[in-house]
């Protein structure tokens, strides 16, 4: 037979094959994983000729098949009756048999718009589930239908893919929102998070390659999103028909942190996200406290009750909580400084200051051996922040900038200005071979007004580094500088000193004629 009377004989018999197409499309279900990935395979083997007519027996009206899978499979198709033969063991027909009618009905309609509202049904029982049966097993139904949809059947070879593949997920879920508005923060928490932690394990792959700031940066703001949507959650009425929605969200939320993988970070930050949304009463925190004391499990050396002092300043626990700051780990120490950024909310200001205080030791190594450099400045920051609320002591301030390295210049500048310690400043940045810009930046106007000659060694030092440059460019900033060392020794009265340092100076470099210019030029001696 030719492609012409193929499609004769399917326009012969089109009553019957479009009889056995609606035994397959009331057979299969686009909600059900099995039913759908079926469907597909059937649709793969005719869309690359994998499917073939063998013989023909009008009599009889039979059609026997062959179809090309693992191995040649023999069908049969008595079209009178709707029955079929294949050597699959099942009793819903098999992907060989919905092969070789699709086969038939592709010769006078389109398949693929067949399978495209085939699949559509499954978003009118999503709605019809919502509509009758409001939990979580008829949300679950619409996630996963629409989760195989646009991830699992088509996995993203990019992060790029998938994050535009997670972002229509939402979009067409959001469609089935419900319309009762104190419904609607629920369905967003509920949906949102759902798709998260089925998404987790595409995400790991690509935190672990070149693509780990991307995936940073799409968790950031995943989790702000779901942050907002548990504040406006937590700030409506409970439901009681909603409860179910809420033991369910733990019981996820648990999971999620405790035995899933990677990101420890992010997967601590929704744990606690949820417990401070979500859970008010005080037994179910105190249970959970229980259970995390009893808790030995690690994840890359680090133990998952971590979280323990969150529940100890949330219920309370002041002794525990600073009983167990004093046995911190260093490496820990961010976690920590969470910590006491939400403690400033309580009214035990006592408290946070005993808190933040046993911080103090473990800044130095955190920030020079744990902290990675593009987040150090922003730690500082947060830590500066921190203090600035507990009001430290001079010399637990000198301390704590002083741990800070290079990246605390600036606040040990301000420190030194405020104490009047000037020279303590000028030898700060001198060690520190910070610019002039920088210096200026950090208070040089100040000193200079209030105790100008102690800047003459660092103008000097300032100096010396354009003249190394060996250009005339250089040589001129060096008189500029050289000219506020003039202004500096004309108003201390010191007129001899300075006339006797700039012509030691023009001895020093009397063979670079450029520069001789430059100071002549200049007019630098009183």
């Amino acid at each position: 037979m030719n492609l012409t009377s193929y499609q004769k004989l399917a326009a012969h018999y089109k009553q019957y094959i479009d009889q056995s197409m609606q035994t397959i499309e009331k057979k299969f279900h686009p909600a059900i994983l099995e039913d759908e990935e079926l469907i597909r395979r059937a649709a793969f083997f005719v869309r690359n000729g994998a499917v073939s007519i063998t013989n023909y027996y009008p009599q009889e009206h039979r059609i026997d098949f062959i179809v090309r899978d693992v191995s040649n499979i023999e069908v049969s198709y008595n079209i009178l009756t709707d029955t079929f033969h294949c050597p699959c063991p099942t009793h819903k027909p098999c992907r060989h048999i919905v092969a070789t009618v699709f086969y038939l009905y592709q010769q006078y309609e389109s398949l693929s718009t067949w399978i495209s509202n085939w699949r559509s049904t499954a978003d009118q029982t999503q709605m019809k589930l919502l509509r009758d049966e409001r939990s979580p097993r008829s949300w679950d139904i619409l996630i996963e239908n629409f989760f195989r949809k646009f991830v699992s059947n088509y996995p993203p070879t990019s992060f790029y893919l998938l994050e535009f593949a997670i972002h229509d997920l939402q979009t067409q879920i959001r469609k089935s929102r419900p319309f009762e508005r104190e419904w609607q923060p629920i369905f967003d928490v509920y949906v949102n998070f759902s798709i998260l932690m089925k998404c987790w394990p595409y995400l790991e792959p690509f935190a672990e390659s070149n693509m780990r700031n991307r995936v940073f940066h799409f968790l950031d703001e995943y989790v702000a999103e779901l942050d907002d949507q548990l504040a406006q959650l937590a700030s409506k009425p409970r439901l009681f028909a909603a409860d179910t929605f809420y033991d369910e969200m733990m019981k996820r939320v648990r999971h999620f942190y405790f035995e899933m993988e990677t990101l420890l970070n992010y997967r601590k930050q929704i744990y606690l996200s949820f417990w401070d949304a979500l859970v008010t009463d005080k037994a179910t925190r105190e249970n959970e406290v229980a259970y995390l004391k009893t808790l030995e499990k690690t994840e890359d050396d680090v133990p998952l009750n971590m979280v323990l002092p969150y529940f100890y300043l949330t219920l309370s626990m002041t002794d525990e909580l600073l009983k167990a700051a004093d046995q911190l780990e260093r490496e820990q120490l961010l976690e920590w400084i969470e910590v006491c950024e939400k403690a400033l909310h309580s009214t035990n200001k006592e408290m946070v200051s005993q808190l933040a205080r046993k911080l103090l030791p473990h800044i130095s190594y955190y920030l020079n051996e744990v902290a990675q450099t593009p987040s150090r400045v922003m730690l500082i920051r947060r830590l500066e922040m921190l203090f600035d609320t507990i009001q430290l002591k001079s010399e637990e301030l000198e301390e704590l900038y002083q741990s800070f390295g290079l990246y605390g210049i600036q606040s040990y500048s301000h420190l030194l200005i405020k104490e009047k310690r000037y020279r303590d400043w000028m030898a700060l940045h001198q060690s520190a071979y910070s610019s002039l810009e920088y210096a200026e930046a950090c208070g040089l106007p100040i000193v200079k007004e209030e105790a100008p000659e102690v800047l003459l060694p660092l103008y000097h030092h300032y100096a010396m580094r354009f003249i190394l440059e060996k250009n005339r460019y250089s040589y001129k900033q060096a008189v500029r500088i050289w000219k506020k060392m003039k202004q500096i020794a004309k108003k201390t009265n010191d007129t001899d000193h300075w006339n006797d340092y700039v012509e030691t100076v023009r001895e020093k470099y009397r063979r670079m004629r450029a520069l001789q210019q430059e100071i002549e030029k200049g007019n630098l001696p009183l």
